[in-house]
């Protein structure tokens, strides 16, 4: 494995288990190398979560790409499975404590944001064409929209799933499930 993929893996794994409070140190330990190489690799702590959210997001837009590219998938399998693609590190990474890039790291936050709020494009037109083959009910696409974006940030920003021991993909799931099955019983 290469150098820049052993310090990624062991951001996470810092992240992981001590939040933004980790350090150069124990990353370099983590991994087994010595702090000068990891510093002459990456020179700070700020760059190494910013590339585990660059890494993250690239992730994210390679899944969506498979699952729009996906013949296999009816229309309304792959919105679920826009909806709840988590980045393949998620087992390593716990996005519930998110909230502490929040506070120690506020503009690499608003990176997180700007990744959340923009590229719906190709989403947005699965939505209408979804509404267009009548598999789902024509509703506002902005409105829609605005309540996932607002949702994916409360989940990552606020401290309810660890509260309530709910890993960030079970509470996608959950979303989802609510706004496609909805929560009427048919009768």
């Amino acid at each position: 494995m290469e150098l820049i993929e052993r310090i990624f893996q062991g951001t996470m794994e810092e992240f992981r288990d001590n939040g933004v409070k980790f350090t150069m140190d124990s990353v370099a330990k983590r991994i087994g190398i010595s702090k000068r190489t990891l510093y002459e690799t990456i020179p700070s702590k700020t760059m190494l979560i910013e590339m585990a959210i660059d890494r993250s997001f690239s992730d994210v837009k390679r899944q969506q790409k498979e699952i729009f590219s996906d013949k296999s998938l009816t229309t309304v399998d792959k919105l679920k499975g826009l909806f709840t693609i988590v980045p393949t590190y998620s087992k390593v990474l716990d996005y519930r404590k998110m909230n502490e890039i929040h506070q120690a790291y506020p503009l690499l936050y608003k990176k997180i944001q700007f990744n959340l709020e923009t590229d719906w494009g190709p989403t947005i037109l699965l939505l209408q064409q979804a509404m267009d083959e009548g598999v789902i009910r024509k509703k506002n696409i902005v409105i829609l929209r605005m309540l996932l974006t607002e949702v994916f940030e409360k989940l990552i920003h606020g401290d309810v799933l660890i509260q309530n021991n709910i890993s960030y993909e079970e509470a996608m799931k959950e979303v989802i499930s609510i706004i496609f099955d909805g929560l009427i019983i048919n009768t």
